[in-house]
């Protein structure tokens, strides 16, 4: 955003880190540059960095915080209280709004306390071309990677200063709206159940500026996150293609970088990984960072976010047909081969450094997830 309030024409970059920056002032291109590397010195931020990222990474532990609200007015004597705070919870987490238009808390999705997290793994967010707010977009981002850390990137104001106007809501796994706390949490970051149909019905909303944040790769693609391998391998799917065709819906190309240095991961034989996620649409997964806990282990190059040039889709198909779809899908994925090769040196990849893309070969059980 320019001083006089227009979006910026120019290349946007975003950084939470002073090194493996893709640009820096002087290059002599046309980029609008944010340093916000500057954080507070001393021990003390550190540990609220640890602490926090303790926190927020556990998100299995959520429910602890619900139950001791719950049992400490019994504790204390009133057993009334405890029985209306359960019984209200009890109406909210039987609310559909992750199949409708989730529960969106912008106060806490935008809180400026993001940033601590923002600073701890060090990011830094590229924006290669600005978006019209009064069109329909698919934001498409690979690699999943194991806790999709590069979505904490666009909290804390961040996406909306790259993008004004454009409100999204992020598709995720069922898993995730049926745990308590993690439920509520993932609706507040504007989370939505990953079906077609919820996608369907959002981008045929009456508000002209919702959008849609897919990861087309999902779950299949945490195993394909190897720390010390120098392969990037994501998987392709096509069902996010032809939904942007059928609803006339721009897809913006989105890559990170640096989510496979976050964890270390055991390696387990692949017929028990694919059993359980074709069977209960749960990754089987034993991985560990920071003191053997989720906490992310902080790479020397950080984590890096670019989104790339929108792939335009003038108007709706109502019945795409395969070679459209065929078509839209190599374009998008040659975009994604194009940010890759772009920017892994400036992000601290080999030059040797590969993109693997594999297409997809187990199906979801049902037709309706939005990336089958």
């Amino acid at each position: 955003m320019t001083a006089n309030g227009k979006v910026s024409d120019k290349i946007v970059q975003l950084s939470f880190r002073s090194h493996h920056n893709a640009y820096k002032n002087g290059d002599g291109l046309e980029t609008e540059i944010y340093d916000f590397s500057t954080q507070p010195t001393g021990l003390w931020y550190k540990w609220c960095q640890i602490l926090y990222g303790l926190l927020v990474f556990h998100y299995f532990l959520w429910f602890i915080p619900l139950f001791v609200i719950f049992w400490l007015p019994y504790w204390l004597g009133y057993p009334l209280i405890s029985g209306m705070l359960i019984g209200w919870y009890t109406v909210t987490y039987f609310t559909t709004d992750e199949l409708h238009l989730g529960r969106q808390w912008d106060l806490f999705r935008c809180n400026r306390l993001w940033k601590i997290l923002q600073h701890y793994i060090g990011f830094e967010i590229i924006r290669e071309v600005p978006l019209d707010p009064t069109r329909k977009y698919i934001f498409a981002h690979h690699p999943h990677g194991i806790l999709i850390l590069t979505r904490i990137a666009s909290y804390g104001g961040v996406f909306e200063k790259l993008f004004p106007g454009v409100e999204v809501r992020v598709l995720g796994a069922t898993p995730m709206f049926n745990l308590p706390g993690c439920r509520e949490v993932c609706l507040w970051l504007g989370g939505v159940r990953a079906d077609k149909f919820v996608g369907v019905n959002l981008l045929r909303t009456k508000n002209p500026n919702l959008s849609l944040y897919v990861f087309p790769g999902g779950s299949d693609e945490i195993f394909e996150t190897e720390k010390e391998s120098k392969e990037t391998v994501i998987i392709s799917r096509k069902g996010f293609i032809r939904l942007a065709l059928e609803e006339g819906a721009d897809i913006v190309p989105s890559f990170g970088f640096g989510e496979k240095d976050a964890y270390h991961k055991l390696t387990i034989p692949k017929f028990i990984t694919n059993f359980c996620l074709k069977n209960f649409k749960m990754p089987i997964i034993i991985f560990w960072g920071k003191f053997l806990t989720l906490l992310p282990l902080q790479g020397e190059r950080g984590l890096s976010v670019v989104y790339g040039q929108p792939i335009r889709i003038d108007k709706p198909v109502a019945h795409p047909s395969d070679e459209l779809v065929n078509e839209i899908y190599t374009k998008y994925y040659d975009e994604i081969r194009n940010l890759f090769e772009k920017y892994k040196t400036k992000y601290g990849y080999d030059e040797s450094e590969k993109l693997i893309i594999k297409e997809a070969r187990l199906k979801t059980k049902s037709a309706q997830n939005v990336s089958a």
